[in-house]
């Protein structure tokens, strides 16, 4: 904290100013008087200023033996600043069962942690404030409302405490870091942070990842946790695993994850069911033994059919219930946990990858599997076998036999693959995929350098580095992510993007990279001492180069975690976007096909030609109609990554149907074709879970220094904590004023002045 300097007026002895200060004005007052004796018999008005000279004179003299100092108090704190964080989401307005006697049953946890800071003889709250600078802000969903502030005394403040919160406990889900980030600021040693909470995180971030970074700024976090840690009998619909999309001669599969504390032997069912018609049901019996999952699947046929009325008959809308039956149904504490709609888009095809390699390498095995496990992707993988014919090798045997098949691909994933072993056409066909296509290419490096030959001919414009001289054996080396990787979601290996960044070097090291320069169009997006991961845009495409083929030690001790979730991401940023309308010369697309009320779509659009040659200049316009009547109109701005290719962002969706129309230029009719978004409620997270999660806390408390408490011990040991922390220094200095000259300098001149004007006045 930032030292505070105190400066006062003392005097030797002890005296205090005032009855100094009396004395000396009653002495210059008695010479006033005394001098006017002698002024009665002169006329002349200038008369007066002797008498106020000597006056001012004697006051100088009487303050100067008074012995003046003046005394400087600077006090040094290593805590000075407090952030009391209030969660106002809706799981506070739970009351908790008596039966958990710490935690109070007659009120609900916001209205208790309003009585423990703002109620009571002597408030918590005011009580911090007697010895810091304390703010009190609420958390509200994703933000931070500030409710008063009480800063350097009282020098700096909002006015008087509040006496009660004045809003309601009413946000729909509870987001204990970026609220948290927002109601800190700039991390500063100094400061503590008091969150009373229950802990049911259910938003983006990592809580854990935000206190632990907070540690090395020394600042702590005091969790206080509202709620019982008993849970109350209760079914709730937690989590429901499925695809945003399905074939329409598939199965839908997935899974449901309930949470049963209810009494044990109540019957109980879960059942998937669509304008009425029941498409999946299972009876259980109620065992009050926690989570339990159950994995559904049926056949996408038993859907009902669409209504005749809705243009875009791909979307289909289901709803998921849990509910306990018979007589002791009553016990269960809330039922509005107990339902979630699900929405579901019928498509006709999936994404496609093609994956080509000189030999199968680590790397090439596992991205293809992380490819072909993923649902939303269908993948090929072809390894050349190095025949000495390479007409009939492997490669030619199995590649895409005609450039419209070539073409229907999305992203081509590329090895260290010889150029010799393609024909020239194949070669023509895999710089048109990407330059006129728009498809996406990752060019994945390996030790025998054959991707150096693609630098030269007809595939150079591929190419985003230069490759220098291959050299000597590097040593181990950890990737690094440069400024402008850190700006890519594609590389975000955390929830915390401020993480993200500190996470990479701490992965495996890398026994091999390439040795390259990026090109002056391309962008260098993480490092291993070399450029190791670079971007550049190909004509309407993307490639993305990676110069080595040793992610998969990534998956040391932790499997798929990392490299996996990179793999998909790569894939999904540098294929060509997928369009759930695709026609010959209007494509149109969102990047979810599922969302829930307060978030927003992005529309993607693609205009081609009548030559169905991709249009890099168009001016599309994209309309948002809800229930049938229009609410935005879109104007969309090109892709940075994908040459012709343009996006818009949706408003703020409210729950219901939305039909998106699109006209290739502002002058231009709409099309017929329409996509259909569903905005459906998949539950309120902050109901799902109905006790105080204690580890989070505990967690966050423990990361950052800090403490955990329960709320009934904050009154007594928070203050004392906090204090404990705040260990003090004081230094004192003084300024000796009464032993300066100038005290005594002003008073000779002030009396000669006095004694020249009684001379020129003939008082003398």
């Amino acid at each position: 904290m930032t030292p505070q300097t105190e400066t006062t007026l003392r005097f030797t002895g002890g005296y205090p100013p005032l009855p100094v200060v009396v004395l000396a004005l009653g002495l210059s007052a008695l010479m006033w008087f005394l001098y006017r004796r002698e002024l009665k018999f002169v006329g002349s008005p200038a008369a007066k200023v002797p008498a106020a000279l000597r006056s001012l004179a004697v006051f100088i003299l009487v303050l100067a033996l008074a012995g003046p100092i003046l005394r400087h108090v600077t006090t040094i704190r290593q805590l000075g600043r407090v952030v009391v964080a209030v969660d106002s989401s809706a799981s506070m307005q739970l009351t908790d069962d008596a039966a958990d006697k710490s935690a109070g049953a007659s009120k609900a946890r916001f209205q208790r942690a309003e009585d423990l800071l703002l109620k009571g003889t002597t408030p918590l709250l005011k009580k911090l404030a007697e010895t810091q600078d304390v703010e009190l802000v609420a958390l509200r969903g994703m933000n931070t409302q500030r409710l008063w502030w009480y800063r350097q005394n009282g020098k700096d403040t909002s006015g008087d405490m509040p006496a009660s919160f004045e809003l309601p406990a009413t946000a729909p889900i509870t987001n204990l870091d970026q609220t948290l980030r927002a109601a800190l600021g700039p991390a500063a040693a100094g400061t503590a942070l008091v969150v009373l909470t229950d802990g049911q995180h259910n938003s983006n971030g990592s809580p854990e990842e935000f206190s632990s970074a907070l540690k090395s700024s020394g600042t702590a976090i005091f969790t206080v946790g509202f709620g019982t840690e008993i849970p109350p009998a209760d079914l709730a619909l937690l989590a429901v695993t499925a695809p945003e999309s399905v074939f329409s001669k598939e199965n839908f599969q997935g899974r449901l994850v309930i949470n049963d504390s209810m009494p044990g032997g109540i019957p109980a069912s879960v059942r998937i069911e669509s304008l009425g018609k029941v498409l999946w049901k299972k009876d259980f019996i109620t065992d009050g033994k926690g989570e339990k999952n159950f994995d559904f699947i049926f056949p996408v046929s038993e859907l009902p059919p669409p209504s005749p009325t809705q243009r875009d008959k791909t979307l289909r809308n289901v709803n998921i219930q849990i509910a306990a039956t018979g007589d002791r149904a009553a016990l269960e504490k809330t039922r509005s946990n107990n339902a979630r709609e699900l929405s579901i888009h019928l498509l006709e095809k999936k994404r496609k990858v093609l994956i080509l390699d000189g030999r199968p390498r680590w790397e090439s095995r596992y991205v293809h599997n992380h490819f072909d496990r993923d649902e939303r992707w269908q993948a090929r993988v072809i390894f050349d076998d190095m025949s000495d014919n390479a007409a009939n090798s492997n490669l030619q045997k199995n590649f895409p036999k005609t450039r419209d098949e070539l073409l229907s691909f999305d992203l081509i994933i590329l090895g260290d693959i010889a150029l010799n072993r393609f024909k020239s056409e194949q070669l023509d066909w895999i710089v048109e995929f990407v330059e006129k296509r728009g498809g996406g290419l990752i060019m994945v490096d390996g030790q025998r350098g054959k991707l150096h030959e693609w630098s030269q001919g007809k595939t150079a414009p591929l190419i985003p580095v230069r490759f220098a001289a291959s050299g000597s054996k590097t040593p181990p080396s950890s990737i690094e992510l440069t400024a402008d990787g850190q700006r890519f979601d594609a590389l975000r290996l955390s929830d915390s993007p401020s993480a993200n960044a500190t996470l990479w070097p701490t992965l495996p090291k890398m026994n091999w990279h390439s040795n390259v320069e990026p090109l002056a169009a391309a962008i260098t997006l993480a490092k291993a001492q070399q450029p190791t991961i670079v971007f550049r845009q190909v004509g309407a495409g993307a490639v993305l180069y990676l110069g080595t083929d040793e992610l998969w030690r990534w998956r040391f001790q932790v499997a798929d975690l990392y490299h996996q979730r990179l793999w998909m991401q790569l894939g999904s940023w540098i294929a060509a976007p997928p369009f759930q309308i695709d026609q010959k010369k209007l494509s149109l697309g969102t990047d979810h096909l599922r969302y829930s009320p307060g978030e927003s779509s992005e529309i993607r659009v693609r205009v081609r030609n009548d030559n169905g040659d991709i249009i890099a200049d168009a001016q599309p316009r994209a309309y948002l109609l809800h229930e049938g009547v229009e609410v935005a109109t879109l104007q969309l701005e090109a892709d940075p990554t994908h040459i012709g290719i343009y996006r818009a962002l949706t408003p703020p969706l409210r729950a219901g149907t939305y039909e998106i129309a699109v006209a290739e230029s502002p002058s231009a009719q709409r099309s017929e074709a329409r996509l259909s978004l569903h905005v459906s409620d998949t539950g309120n997270p902050e109901w799902a879970t109905l006790t105080m999660n204690r580890m989070l806390l505990e967690t966050m408390a423990t990361n950052s220094g800090g403490r955990f408490l329960r709320e009934e011990q904050a009154a007594s040991l928070l203050p004392s904590l906090l204090q404990s922390m705040d260990r003090k220094q004081v230094i004192t200095d003084e300024t000796i004023l009464w032993s300066s000259w100038w005290w005594f300098g002003a008073a000779i001149l002030l009396l000669t002045a006095e004694w020249l004007m009684r001379k020129r006045l003939k008082l003398v």
